[in-house]
């Protein structure tokens, strides 16, 4: 019996490396990695589909378990296909670990959130990032009994890191596009931005930073200042329901948080004292104003005796030994 995982390929993005470093972590497991390359599906005939799932599945026996990153970030028809496919094979379990759901995400329409739903309801486990997802779910039809909440992205990473040091600036990584309070940035406190795009910041107590790499990114990161973990105004009530990628990048660098509040890891935040969770920009900022460097030092060294967890997988790996206890035995 083995258990495969699948994880994509063709695509740039967070979505892509948040698979890609469950997938590390479950390598680490002997889980084996079932490649999922992302393309127009479109291009393929039933037929010419049906014989590329065949070359995906062919390593698949009996009493295997599947664990299907969700989504693909291909059209459903291929979601459907696929998980269709493994469904056929005799006795073989699938676990549905879904990082997000697209057509909540992106609004499009309640007949691709049935359809999804519908994908989701032939797993037998299903792994959500929030206990509001998995109601908002089943609201919409969702029907699989057993589940499990992720409590946080890993990310794996070796080597040492600088200790960071108090600075009074947030760091935040995204669009200017896509988070639209960046453009409006009016507050005391510097926004260190970390973005692909272009952005006219004049007159803006931002810093513009240029595309860095993953091990750059979380170099500079851990010099110091305070991770901003916010939600897009076109996304708010979807970000709440989630867990935010960029927060194990933060944490993983050494450096406190500050989130909004809602989303789903704000109580381990505060519970472990690893930044501060406030209602709006203009509370944020004026929190990294009046930290002082001990206040900062103190969960600076909070972070240094929890993170070891993230850059070695710990979450990730419970997670998934959680997930195939749960499938394979029962107290």
């Amino acid at each position: 019996m083995r258990v495969h995982i699948t994880s994509i390929y063709n695509q740039m993005g967070t979505h892509v490396i948040a698979q890609q470093n469950v997938m590390k972590v479950a390598s680490t497991l002997g889980f084996v990695e079932m490649p999922l390359f992302c393309y127009d599906v479109n291009v393929d005939t039933d037929e010419q589909l049906s014989a590329r799932l065949d070359g995906i599945v062919a390593g698949l026996k009996f009493g295997d378990i599947v664990i299907i990153q969700s989504p693909s970030w291909n059209i459903l028809r291929y979601d459907e296909r696929i998980v269709q496919r493994i469904r056929a094979y005799k006795d073989v379990q699938i676990i549905m670990f879904v990082h997000d759901v697209i057509p909540l995400l992106f609004q499009s329409g309640e007949e691709n959130l049935r359809r999804t739903i519908d994908i989701y309801n032939m797993s037998d486990l299903i792994i959500l990032p929030s206990q509001t997802m998995y109601d908002v779910l089943v609201e919409h039809g969702l029907k699989v009994k057993k589940y499990l909440v992720q409590k946080m992205f890993d990310y794996p990473v070796s080597g040492s890191l600088n200790k960071p040091e108090f600075q009074k600036k947030m760091i935040f990584t995204g669009a200017p596009s896509r988070f639209t309070f960046i453009d409006d940035w009016k507050y005391d406190t510097l926004l260190s931005l970390y973005t692909r795009e272009e952005l006219d910041v004049t007159g803006k107590n931002i810093q513009l930073n240029g595309y860095q790499s993953e091990l750059g990114l979380l170099s500079q990161m851990s010099q110091g200042g305070f991770g901003l973990v916010w939600s897009s105004e076109k996304a708010k009530e979807y970000y709440y329901c989630v867990m935010p990628y960029k927060l194990g990048n933060f944490l993983a660098a050494g450096i406190p948080v500050i989130v909004e509040r809602g989303i789903a890891p704000a109580k381990a935040i505060e519970k472990n004292h690893l930044g501060f969770v406030v209602d709006c920009l203009e509370e944020a900022s004026q929190r990294v104003q009046s930290c002082t460097p001990q206040q900062y030092n103190e969960m600076v060294e909070n972070i240094f005796h929890f993170n070891f967890l993230i850059k070695d997988g710990y979450f990730t790996k419970k997670l998934l030994l959680d997930a195939i206890f749960a499938l394979r035995f029962e107290e």
